[in-house]
C-alpha cells in the first residue's frame, strides 16, 4: 500500500543536504555556539525577506510572542484579544505577561480571527489584538488595523504559520507593530529543533526586544533592563540561513498543490458530501503551511484515511477557550464561540509538502472520495 506522509522532512532535507552540512560544519569550525555570526546574519536576512527593518532571533515562537507583549508593557490587569482557533501558545504568551487573553470568534469563511468580533471585545483594559495567520493565510489586517486605530490599540501578528504569506502584496510579519514567527521543524521555514523570531519596523520596540531575549544585556556583564534567556542558537541560525534561499520555491510548490486540491475538492462529488475548503482572506496569498478541509464525521474520515495510507492532522481539536489551562481566566463555556467550536469538530489537515507532486494530490483525493462513498 502506498503511503502519503503528512510532511516528509527527511526527503525535503535530503534535497539540500550539502548546504545543510556546510552550514553545520561552519559552526563547528568557529565554535561560537551562542550568539555566533550566523545569528546576526539571519536576523538581517530574515528582516529583508519579511520587508521589515529589524528581526530578532529567538528560542521559539512562544518566546517571540511573549517578548513582544512583555516589551510593550502588557501585564497584570491588562487584556489582549486573541482568536480561540489557534495553537495554545498564542494565549499562553499573553498569560506569561500576567495579562488576560480574551478569546475571539473565528470568521466563518476563513476560520481566522473575525475582525468585527475582535473590535466588539475591546474594553478600557485592552492593550493589543493578536492576529494569527493560521494555516499560512494572513488575517483580515485592513479591518483589524482599522479597528485598532479607532481605539488606539496596536495589532501584533502571530505569523508562526505564515512564512512567505502575502497580504495585499506585503509579507506576513510586516503588517502590524511586530510579528512573532516559529521555526519549529515542521514550519515552512524550519530549524532542526526549536527556534523563533521577531520582526518589526519600530526601532524602539526592536531594540527593546533584542535586549529582552538576551538578559537585558549590552555588554557581557552589563544589563540595562530585565530580560531572560530567549536567544536563538547559532546552529539553528546557520540551518535557517541555508534553507532560506529555498523558501520561495517551496512555497510556490505548496501553492501549486493547494490549487490542485481546491480544484478537485470544490467540485463533485465532494460538494455533495458537504466537504468544505476554508476561504483565503480577500487580498491574501496563503503560504499554505497547512491545507485544511471541513467535514462531518471528521474522526471516522481521518481513521479511514489512515488505514489507506494517508497521514492527516487536526489543527486544532480543542479551542483555546475550552482548554483546562485557561479555565482560571475564562471558565469554559461550550457554545459561546459556535464557529470556532464547529471548526474544532470538523477540521482536517491533508498532506501538503514541497516534496509532493500534483499526482499525489489527485491520488489522495481519490482515496478521500472512496472513503466518503463508504469504500472499504
Amino acid at each position: 500500500m502506498r503511503k502519503f506522509e503528512f510532511l516528509d522532512l527527511k526527503k525535503l532535507h535530503a534535497s539540500i543536504d550539502p548546504e545543510i552540512r556546510a552550514a553545520m560544519d561552519g559552526v563547528l569550525g568557529h565554535g561560537k555556539f551562542i550568539m555566533g555570526p550566523e545569528v546576526g546574519q539571519f536576523d538581517c536576512d530574515w528582516a529583508g525577506y519579511c520587508q521589515t527593518t529589524d528581526a530578532i532571533g529567538c528560542a521559539n515562537g512562544t518566546a517571540a510572542l511573549h517578548t513582544i507583549l512583555q516589551v510593550m508593557g502588557i501585564g497584570p490587569g491588562d487584556e489582549v484579544v486573541v482568536p480561540s482557533n489557534t495553537f495554545i501558545a498564542t494565549a499562553e504568551s499573553v498569560r506569561l505577561t500576567g495579562a488576560r487573553p480574551v478569546f475571539c470568534e473565528a470568521d466563518e469563511a476563513t476560520l481566522l480571527i473575525d475582525a468585527r468580533a475582535a473590535e466588539s471585545l475591546i474594553t478600557p483594559r485592552t492593550r493589543a489584538i493578536v492576529a494569527v495567520h493560521l494555516y499560512g493565510t494572513p488575517a483580515d489586517m485592513d479591518a483589524l488595523l482599522a479597528a485598532g486605530a479607532r481605539h488606539g490599540i496596536p495589532v501584533v501578528e502571530d505569523a508562526s504559520q505564515a512564512h512567505g504569506g502575502l497580504y495585499r502584496g506585503r509579507k506576513a510579519g510586516s503588517l502590524g507593530i511586530a510579528a512573532a514567527f516559529s521555526f519549529f521543524p515542521g514550519k515552512n521555514l524550519g530549524a532542526f529543533g526549536d527556534a523563533g523570531g521577531i520582526t518589526t519596523s519600530d526601532a524602539g520596540l526592536g531594540a527593546a526586544c533584542r535586549l529582552y531575549v538576551n538578559h537585558g544585556r549590552r555588554d557581557k556583564y552589563e544589563h540595562l533592563s530585565m530580560g531572560t534567556n530567549y536567544r536563538l542558537d547559532t546552529l539553528q541560525a546557520a540551518i535557517l540561513l541555508a534553507k532560506l534561499p529555498h523558501l520561495d520555491k517551496w512555497i510556490a510548490t505548496r501553492r501549486k498543490l493547494a490549487r490542485a486540491y481546491r480544484e478537485i475538492l470544490l467540485g463533485e462529488p465532494f460538494a455533495s458530501h458537504a466537504v468544505r475548503v476554508p476561504d483565503v482572506t480577500d487580498g491574501s496569498e496563503s503560504a499554505y503551511h497547512l491545507f485544511t478541509i471541513q467535514s462531518e464525521g471528521r474522526d471516522a474520515i481521518q481513521a479511514a484515511l489512515g488505514k489507506r495510507g494517508v497521514s492527516t492532522g487536526v489543527h486544532y481539536p480543542i479551542p483555546c477557550h475550552l482548554q483546562p489551562s485557561m479555565a482560571d481566566v475564562q471558565p469554559a463555556m461550550p457554545g459561546s464561540l459556535p464557529v470556532t467550536e464547529r471548526a474544532a469538530e470538523t477540521i482536517l489537515s491533508l498532506p501538503i509538502c514541497p516534496t509532493m507532486a500534483t499526482s499525489d494530490v489527485e491520488a489522495i483525493c481519490d482515496i478521500l472520495k472512496s472513503v466518503l462513498a463508504g469504500g472499504k
